[in-house]
């Protein structure tokens, strides 16, 4: 019997076998092989017939898009802080009064009183008339003199009748247990201290008192 020649084989090898099963398992090998390199070659050739993107028209379209979708902030009337106010905000000058009788009641504690007389359905009183009365009462009130600030509303019975006498609006001057003194017209810190001097001397008229003008 002849003895077979060994041949060196480390473990997994295929020594000992028929060289034929080799041959298959390169064939399948070199199939695979061909198969990869075919779809490799075939996305080569795909990626080339795609053209290159257009830079302008990809940078433009988000930017169109983006601006599309930005909602313009509009801002409504009542959130809307007034800048600068068009029209003056009513001022009244202290308390109303319902009469002139009425002072007996609401002033019964104060030495002058000073009442505006506004305008026929215009009780607007605007800032530099407000500052004046505001200068002319504390310098009154310096000389310990309690002062009162009132506005005799359209309604009254009064108003019609001082309405004739006095150019209005305007402001009565009032001193208990004296006498009255109007000022119509621009109403200024000046004639509001003379018309207050006048009042305060009068010293009465009769059992009437004085009219908005003054004693004669």
């Amino acid at each position: 019997m002849k003895k077979m020649k060994l041949e060196k084989c480390g473990p997994g090898c295929d020594c000992g076998k028929p060289s034929g099963n080799k041959k298959a398992k390169a064939a399948v090998c070199l199939i695979v092989l061909l198969a990869i390199g075919g779809i490799f070659v075939y996305k080569a050739q795909s990626a080339k017939q795609i053209p290159p993107a257009n830079t302008e028209t990809a940078f433009a379209a988000p930017v169109a898009k983006e601006v599309n979708e930005q909602k313009p902030v509009v801002p409504t009337i009542d959130k809307q802080e007034p800048v600068v106010k068009t029209v003056e905000e009513k001022k009244i000058v202290g308390e109303l009064l319902d009469s002139l009788d009425s002072l007996n009641k609401v002033a019964i504690n104060q030495d002058a009183v000073f009442v505006f007389i506004p305008a026929k359905g215009n009780d607007i009183i605007n800032k530099q008339t407000m500052d004046a009365i505001a200068s002319a009462e504390k310098k009154i009130k310096s000389t310990g003199v309690s002062l009162g600030l009132y506005t005799l509303q359209s309604g009254s019975p009064d108003y019609a009748n001082i309405a004739a006498q006095l150019p209005l609006p305007g402001m009565l001057v009032l001193s208990k247990g004296r006498g009255m003194a109007g000022v119509s017209a621009e109403i200024t810190e000046t004639k509001l201290l003379q018309a207050y001097v006048a009042s305060s001397r009068a010293g009465g008229c009769g059992p009437s008192g004085c009219g908005p003008a003054g004693c004669s």
